[in-house]
C-alpha cells in the first residue's frame, strides 16, 4: 500500500520536475516478471524512481545495506520493497555474505516479481558506463538453476540533459530483453564463464543505450562540440525521427567521432580541444552562450524588441506567479544544499521536497485567500489553479529574461566592441569548418568498412 502511495506521489512530481520526459521503446517493458532490470546509475535515488514509474507492476529494489538501519527505518524501507545487499568497499576487512539478499532475489523471481539493480554499484554523475559487477548475472543464473523460468533481464538506459537541475531533461532508452535461458547449458558446464559472459552481455547492451564517454576530457569536449555544432547536425538529419531520438542519436555520434580521431590524429583533436575551449572560455567571460553567436545583427535586434514586448506584458503575471511559487521552489532547493553536499542528491531530494512544498504552500494560500478575501468555494477553486499555471509562467518567463540579456548583451558589443564580436564568429566559422571537415572524413570512412 505505501509503495503505491509513494510511486502515484512521484509520478506526478517527475511530470513537473522535468521538462521532458522521454521514453523509447517502451513496448519492450513487460507487464511482469520473472524480471530483472540493469540500469546505468547516475542520479542516485532519482534512478530508481524514473525507473520504476514506467513499469507497472510492482519493482522490488536490490539496495546497498548501508541504506538500513533501526527496526522501524528497515521496516519502511522493506514496505518500499528494498532488499538489503552487503557490497566490500561498506564493510572494508569483514567478509561479505549476500546469501540472505540472493534467497530474497530467487524467492521473488520464483513469485514472477520484478528487481531492479543498478550493475555498477555505485552512483556517480557521469555520462558513461562504470566497471559493471557481476552480482547481476549471480542472480539471474542462480534463479534459473533453482527452477525459476522464463526470467529476462531487461536493460534500460537513462540519460539526462542536466542531473541535478530543476526542469532539465531525461531520454530513458529501453533495449531488447536477454533471454537467461540462453546462459543456462553454459551455467551447468562452467558457473563462473557464463557468469562472465552473461555481465559482458549485460554491459555492451547498456553501453548502447547510454551516452557514454570513455574519461572527463572527451566528454569536456563532445559537449562543446554539441554546444556549437548539433544544431547544423540536426538540420540535415532525417525530419522522421522524433527529436528526442535523433539528439540522443548525433550526441552518440560527436562521441564516436571524437573517440575515432583521438586514436587516430591525437594532435588534431588536441589542437581542436585548444580552440574550442578558448572560444568557450571568451563565451563564459562575456555572459554569452554559442547559440546566439551565428545570428546576424538584425535577427538579434528583433527577438529582442519581441521579448522585451513579451517580458513587458507578462510582468504583472510573472509577479503573481513569483509572489505565490517563491517559498516552495527555494525551500527544496535550500533543503537539497542543507542535507548534501554531493551533487548526485541534490535531484531526488529536490523532487522529495518539493512534493510537499508546493501542495502545502498552494493549500495554505487557498485557505487564507478564502479567509480573508471571503471568496465562494468556486472562486477559491479558480485561484488554486492559477497558483501552478502562473508558477510555469514565472519559470518561462526568467529563463526569457535571461536569453534577452544575452542578446542585448551582444548587441552592446556589436556597437561599443565590433572587432571582439567579429575575432569570435571567425573563431567560431574556423572551429565549424574543421569540424564539417571531420564530419566528412568520418562518414566517407564508415562507407568504405560498409563496402
Amino acid at each position: 500500500m505505501l509503495y503505491a502511495i509513494l510511486k502515484l506521489i512521484y509520478k506526478i512530481g517527475l511530470w513537473i520536475f522535468f521538462r521532458r520526459f522521454e521514453v523509447h521503446n517502451r513496448h519492450l517493458m513487460p507487464d511482469g516478471g520473472p524480471l530483472l532490470v540493469v540500469s546505468n546509475h547516475p542520479n542516485t535515488f532519482m534512478d530508481p524512481i524514473v525507473t520504476a514509474s514506467l513499469l507497472r507492476q510492482p519493482v522490488y529494489f536490490i539496495a546497498k545495506s548501508t541504506v538500513f538501519g533501526s527496526d522501524f527505518q528497515n521496516w519502511m524501507l522493506r514496505q518500499m520493497h528494498l532488499i538489503p545487499i552487503h557490497r566490500r568497499e561498506d564493510n572494508p576487512g569483514k567478509p561479505v555474505s549476500n546469501e540472505e539478499a540472493f534467497s530474497a532475489s530467487f524467492e521473488a523471481l520464483r513469485q514472477y516479481k520484478t528487481l531492479l539493480i543498478f550493475p555498477e554499484g555505485n552512483s556517480f554523475n557521469q555520462r558513461r558506463l562504470r566497471k559493471v559487477k557481476t552480482g547481476t548475472a549471480r542472480i539471474a543464473l542462480g534463479a534459473e538453476a533453482t527452477g525459476v523460468k522464463g526470467l529476462k533481464i531487461l536493460p534500460v538506459g537513462l540519460n539526462y540533459s542536466a542531473p541535478t537541475r530543476f526542469h532539465s531533461d531525461v531520454f530513458v532508452n529501453v533495449g531488447e530483453p536477454i533471454l537467461v535461458a540462453d546462459y543456462a547449458t553454459a551455467h551447468r558446464q562452467d558457473g563462473q564463464e557464463a557468469v562472465l559472459a552473461l555481465t559482458e552481455e549485460i554491459r555492451k547492451r547498456l553501453e548502447q543505450l547510454i551516452i557514454h564517454t570513455p574519461t572527463d576530457e572527451e566528454d569536456e569536449m563532445a559537449r562543446q562540440v554539441e554546444a556549437i555544432y548539433k544544431e547544423r547536425l540536426a538540420a540535415a538529419a532525417p525530419s522522421d525521427i522524433p527529436a528526442h531520438i535523433q539528439d540522443f542519436l548525433l550526441t552518440k555520434a560527436i562521441v564516436s567521432g571524437i573517440n575515432y580521431f583521438s586514436q587516430r590524429e591525437p594532435e588534431r583533436v588536441a589542437a581542436l580541444k585548444e580552440k574550442l575551449s578558448s572560444y568557450m572560455l571568451q563565451l563564459r567571460r562575456l555572459r554569452l552562450k554559442d547559440e546566439i553567436m551565428g545570428l546576424r545583427r538584425k535577427t538579434v535586434l528583433w527577438r529582442s524588441v519581441l521579448r522585451v514586448l513579451y517580458l513587458a506584458l507578462g510582468l504583472p503575471v510573472y509577479a503573481y506567479g513569483l509572489l505565490h511559487n517563491y517559498l516552495p521552489y527555494i525551500i527544496p532547493s535550500k533543503v537539497a544544499r542543507a542535507a548534501t553536499r554531493e551533487h548526485e542528491w541534490y535531484a531526488p531530494i529536490m523532487l522529495t521536497a518539493g512534493i510537499f512544498t508546493f501542495p502545502l504552500f498552494y493549500l495554505l494560500e487557498a485557505w487564507l485567500a478564502q479567509e480573508l478575501l471571503h471568496l465562494s468555494w468556486s472562486w477559491t477553486a479558480v485561484y488554486f489553479l492559477t497558483l501552478p499555471l502562473s508558477g510555469f509562467f514565472t519559470l518561462h518567463y526568467w529563463n526569457t529574461l535571461q536569453h534577452t540579456q544575452e542578446h542585448w548583451l551582444l548587441l552592446r558589443l556589436f556597437v561599443k566592441r565590433r572587432a571582439l564580436v567579429k575575432s569570435l564568429r571567425l573563431q567560431r566559422e574556423e572551429i565549424m569548418a574543421e569540424l564539417e571537415a571531420a564530419k566528412e572524413e568520418y562518414l566517407a570512412q564508415a562507407n568504405r568498412g560498409l563496402q
